[in-house]
Protein backbone atom coordinates (compact mmCIF):
# COMPACT_ATOMS: atom_id res chain seq x y z
CA UNK A 1 0.00 0.00 0.00
CA UNK A 2 1.50 3.19 -0.81
CA UNK A 3 0.21 6.50 1.32
CA UNK A 4 0.51 10.03 0.42
CA UNK A 5 0.60 12.71 3.40
CA UNK A 6 1.23 16.33 2.92
CA UNK A 7 1.48 18.09 5.47
CA UNK A 8 3.91 21.31 6.46
CA UNK A 9 3.82 20.99 10.26
CA UNK A 10 6.62 18.24 11.29
CA UNK A 11 4.54 17.55 14.52
CA UNK A 12 1.67 16.47 12.71
CA UNK A 13 3.58 15.02 9.92
CA UNK A 14 5.83 12.97 12.02
CA UNK A 15 2.48 11.83 14.25
CA UNK A 16 0.48 10.92 11.54
CA UNK A 17 3.46 8.88 9.84
CA UNK A 18 4.01 7.09 12.82
CA UNK A 19 -0.08 6.23 13.01
CA UNK A 20 -0.14 4.60 9.05
CA UNK A 21 2.63 2.62 10.11
CA UNK A 22 1.60 1.34 13.77
CA UNK A 23 -1.96 0.55 11.52
CA UNK A 24 -0.41 -1.58 8.69
CA UNK A 25 1.99 -3.15 11.14
CA UNK A 26 -1.03 -4.65 13.12
CA UNK A 27 -2.65 -5.87 10.21
CA UNK A 28 0.55 -7.45 8.74
CA UNK A 29 0.61 -5.40 5.36
CA UNK A 30 3.95 -3.76 3.71
CA UNK A 31 3.10 0.23 3.14
CA UNK A 32 5.02 2.84 1.85
CA UNK A 33 4.62 6.44 2.31
CA UNK A 34 5.65 9.38 0.38
CA UNK A 35 5.98 12.84 2.72
CA UNK A 36 5.76 15.92 1.58
CA UNK A 37 6.49 19.08 3.81
CA UNK A 38 4.01 21.60 1.39
CA UNK A 39 1.99 21.78 -1.53
CA UNK A 40 4.68 22.82 -3.82
CA UNK A 41 7.19 20.41 -2.83
CA UNK A 42 4.53 17.35 -3.65
CA UNK A 43 3.08 18.54 -7.07
CA UNK A 44 7.05 19.42 -8.06
CA UNK A 45 8.07 15.67 -7.14
CA UNK A 46 4.83 13.61 -7.50
CA UNK A 47 5.76 11.32 -10.30
CA UNK A 48 3.97 8.59 -7.91
CA UNK A 49 0.85 9.52 -9.52
CA UNK A 50 2.10 8.77 -12.96
CA UNK A 51 2.43 4.94 -11.82
CA UNK A 52 -0.87 4.73 -9.90
CA UNK A 53 0.30 3.17 -7.11
CA UNK A 54 -0.41 5.51 -4.70
CA UNK A 55 -4.06 4.78 -2.96
CA UNK A 56 -4.44 7.26 -0.31
CA UNK A 57 -3.28 10.86 0.09
CA UNK A 58 -3.42 12.86 3.47
CA UNK A 59 -3.80 16.46 2.74
CA UNK A 60 -3.53 19.06 5.32
CA UNK A 61 -5.85 21.95 3.82
CA UNK A 62 -4.26 25.14 5.11
CA UNK A 63 -0.43 24.99 4.18
CA UNK A 64 0.95 28.19 2.65
CA UNK A 65 1.29 28.87 -1.22
CA UNK A 66 -0.40 25.81 -2.61
CA UNK A 67 -3.57 24.21 0.00
CA UNK A 68 -4.31 20.96 -0.19
CA UNK A 69 -7.95 21.64 -1.81
CA UNK A 70 -5.53 22.96 -4.60
CA UNK A 71 -3.12 19.77 -4.14
CA UNK A 72 -6.42 17.56 -4.45
CA UNK A 73 -7.54 18.86 -7.90
CA UNK A 74 -4.38 18.08 -9.36
CA UNK A 75 -4.34 14.86 -7.95
CA UNK A 76 -7.82 14.59 -9.43
CA UNK A 77 -6.68 15.42 -13.24
CA UNK A 78 -4.79 12.17 -12.94
CA UNK A 79 -5.82 9.88 -10.81
CA UNK A 80 -10.18 9.22 -9.96
CA UNK A 81 -9.43 6.28 -7.63
CA UNK A 82 -7.19 7.70 -5.11
CA UNK A 83 -8.68 8.16 -1.38
CA UNK A 84 -8.10 11.74 -0.23
CA UNK A 85 -8.59 12.31 3.12
CA UNK A 86 -8.22 15.87 4.47
CA UNK A 87 -6.55 17.14 7.46
CA UNK A 88 -8.17 20.55 8.97
CA UNK A 89 -8.46 22.97 11.88
CA UNK A 90 -11.72 23.51 10.17
CA UNK A 91 -14.67 21.59 8.35
CA UNK A 92 -15.01 25.33 6.35
CA UNK A 93 -13.83 23.53 2.98
CA UNK A 94 -16.50 21.11 3.09
CA UNK A 95 -18.10 21.92 -0.64
CA UNK A 96 -14.46 21.66 -1.92
CA UNK A 97 -13.89 18.58 -0.65
CA UNK A 98 -17.43 17.79 -2.32
CA UNK A 99 -15.93 18.53 -5.61
CA UNK A 100 -12.76 16.21 -5.10
CA UNK A 101 -14.37 14.09 -3.78
CA UNK A 102 -12.73 13.66 -0.76
CA UNK A 103 -13.35 10.34 1.29
CA UNK A 104 -13.24 11.80 4.79
CA UNK A 105 -12.05 14.87 6.75
CA UNK A 106 -10.12 14.65 10.16
CA UNK A 107 -9.75 17.10 12.15
CA UNK A 108 -6.90 18.24 14.08
CA UNK A 109 -5.07 17.65 16.54
CA UNK A 110 -5.60 14.11 15.08
CA UNK A 111 -5.82 10.74 16.90
CA UNK A 112 -4.70 7.29 15.87
CA UNK A 113 -8.47 5.96 16.14
CA UNK A 114 -9.74 8.15 13.98
CA UNK A 115 -6.76 7.70 11.62
CA UNK A 116 -7.63 3.79 12.18
CA UNK A 117 -10.62 4.08 11.33
CA UNK A 118 -10.59 5.95 8.27
CA UNK A 119 -7.31 3.86 6.94
CA UNK A 120 -9.52 0.54 7.61
CA UNK A 121 -11.87 2.07 5.25
CA UNK A 122 -9.75 2.33 2.97
CA UNK A 123 -8.39 -1.51 2.59
CA UNK A 124 -11.87 -2.25 2.29
CA UNK A 125 -11.79 0.13 -0.85
CA UNK A 126 -8.87 -1.30 -1.43
CA UNK A 127 -8.70 -4.81 -0.58
CA UNK A 128 -8.42 -6.42 -4.37
CA UNK A 129 -5.54 -4.34 -4.68
CA UNK A 130 -3.68 -6.11 -1.25
CA UNK A 131 -4.50 -9.25 -1.07
CA UNK A 132 -1.22 -11.86 -1.89
CA UNK A 133 -0.42 -15.21 -1.49
CA UNK A 134 2.89 -15.70 -0.12
CA UNK A 135 5.44 -18.72 -1.69
CA UNK A 136 8.88 -19.89 -0.89
CA UNK A 137 11.29 -18.68 -3.78
CA UNK A 138 14.95 -19.88 -4.34
CA UNK A 139 14.36 -20.23 0.29
CA UNK A 140 12.49 -17.03 0.95
CA UNK A 141 9.04 -16.15 1.64
CA UNK A 142 7.72 -14.24 -1.26
CA UNK A 143 4.41 -12.06 -1.29
CA UNK A 144 2.78 -11.51 -4.90
CA UNK A 145 -0.03 -9.15 -5.36
CA UNK A 146 -3.06 -11.02 -7.12
CA UNK A 147 -3.80 -8.81 -9.25
CA UNK A 148 -0.36 -8.83 -10.28
CA UNK A 149 -0.74 -12.39 -11.69
CA UNK A 150 -1.34 -13.24 -14.78
CA UNK A 151 -1.30 -16.64 -14.89
CA UNK A 152 0.41 -19.54 -13.12
CA UNK A 153 1.36 -22.99 -14.80
CA UNK A 154 3.44 -26.52 -13.13
CA UNK A 155 6.52 -27.55 -15.71
CA UNK A 156 9.30 -30.39 -14.46
CA UNK A 157 7.45 -30.30 -10.98
CA UNK A 158 8.16 -26.54 -10.51
CA UNK A 159 5.37 -23.90 -10.14
CA UNK A 160 5.89 -20.98 -12.13
CA UNK A 161 4.04 -17.50 -11.04
CA UNK A 162 3.96 -15.61 -14.21
CA UNK A 163 3.01 -11.81 -13.27
CA UNK A 164 3.12 -8.50 -14.84
CA UNK A 165 6.84 -8.20 -14.14
CA UNK A 166 8.27 -11.80 -13.35
CA UNK A 167 8.26 -15.26 -12.89
CA UNK A 168 8.66 -16.62 -9.92
CA UNK A 169 9.89 -19.68 -9.33
CA UNK A 170 8.34 -22.49 -6.19
CA UNK A 171 8.22 -25.92 -5.21
CA UNK A 172 4.53 -25.61 -3.83
CA UNK A 173 1.57 -27.66 -5.15
CA UNK A 174 -0.47 -25.95 -7.87
CA UNK A 175 -3.46 -26.68 -5.12
CA UNK A 176 -2.21 -25.35 -2.24
CA UNK A 177 -1.66 -21.71 -4.15
CA UNK A 178 -5.06 -22.20 -5.09
CA UNK A 179 -6.79 -22.09 -2.33
CA UNK A 180 -5.22 -18.65 -1.38
CA UNK A 181 -6.51 -17.54 -4.98
CA UNK A 182 -9.52 -15.44 -5.01
CA UNK A 183 -12.16 -17.70 -6.63
CA UNK A 184 -14.12 -15.02 -8.28
CA UNK A 185 -11.19 -14.21 -10.63
CA UNK A 186 -8.79 -17.19 -11.00
CA UNK A 187 -10.22 -19.82 -13.22
CA UNK A 188 -8.18 -23.37 -13.32
CA UNK A 189 -8.36 -23.81 -16.72
CA UNK A 190 -6.19 -27.20 -16.69
CA UNK A 191 -4.80 -29.13 -14.97
CA UNK A 192 -1.43 -27.66 -15.06
CA UNK A 193 -2.36 -24.09 -15.40
CA UNK A 194 -4.90 -21.44 -13.66
CA UNK A 195 -5.34 -18.09 -15.02
CA UNK A 196 -6.38 -14.74 -13.91
CA UNK A 197 -9.45 -13.81 -16.22
CA UNK A 198 -9.12 -10.23 -15.62
CA UNK A 199 -5.90 -10.32 -18.43
CA UNK A 200 -8.30 -13.28 -21.04
CA UNK A 201 -8.35 -11.03 -24.07
CA UNK A 202 -9.68 -13.75 -26.48
CA UNK A 203 -10.82 -17.02 -26.60
CA UNK A 204 -9.94 -19.63 -29.35
CA UNK A 205 -11.02 -23.45 -29.65
CA UNK A 206 -8.68 -24.61 -27.21
CA UNK A 207 -6.84 -21.89 -25.18
CA UNK A 208 -7.44 -18.94 -23.72
CA UNK A 209 -5.70 -15.73 -25.05
CA UNK A 210 -3.67 -12.90 -22.77
CA UNK A 211 -3.40 -9.22 -22.73
CA UNK A 212 0.30 -9.76 -22.71
CA UNK A 213 0.26 -12.32 -25.59
CA UNK A 214 0.38 -15.50 -23.84
CA UNK A 215 -1.31 -18.03 -24.06
CA UNK A 216 -3.52 -20.61 -21.44
CA UNK A 217 -4.74 -24.16 -22.64
CA UNK A 218 -8.27 -25.20 -21.96
CA UNK A 219 -8.50 -29.19 -20.85
CA UNK A 220 -10.23 -31.46 -23.47
CA UNK A 221 -12.29 -33.08 -20.71
CA UNK A 222 -14.97 -30.36 -19.61
CA UNK A 223 -14.05 -27.44 -22.69
CA UNK A 224 -17.96 -26.36 -22.57
CA UNK A 225 -17.58 -25.72 -18.08
CA UNK A 226 -14.58 -23.99 -18.44
CA UNK A 227 -15.86 -21.67 -21.02
CA UNK A 228 -18.90 -21.26 -19.87
CA UNK A 229 -17.48 -20.30 -16.10
CA UNK A 230 -15.48 -17.64 -18.15
CA UNK A 231 -18.81 -16.34 -19.77
CA UNK A 232 -20.24 -16.13 -15.68
CA UNK A 233 -17.20 -13.95 -14.90
CA UNK A 234 -17.41 -11.51 -18.01
CA UNK A 235 -21.68 -11.58 -16.87
CA UNK A 236 -20.70 -10.46 -13.30
CA UNK A 237 -18.53 -7.53 -14.12
CA UNK A 238 -20.99 -6.43 -16.65
CA UNK A 239 -23.62 -6.48 -13.65
CA UNK A 240 -21.62 -4.34 -11.86
CA UNK A 241 -20.79 -1.75 -14.65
Amino acid sequence: MNIIICEDSKADRDALCAFVEKFFKEINCPVEIDVYENGNSFLNNASILQTGDAKIAFLDIYMPGTSGIDVAKKIRETDKEIAIVFITNSLDHGLNGYYVEALQYLVKPVAYPEVAKVLNKCVKLFADSLRFVEVLSDRMTVRVLLKDILYLEILNHTCLIHTLSETIKSYRPLSEIECQLDRESFLRTHRSYIVNMRYIEDVTENDFLLTTGQSAPIRRSDRLAVKQAYRDYLFSIAREL
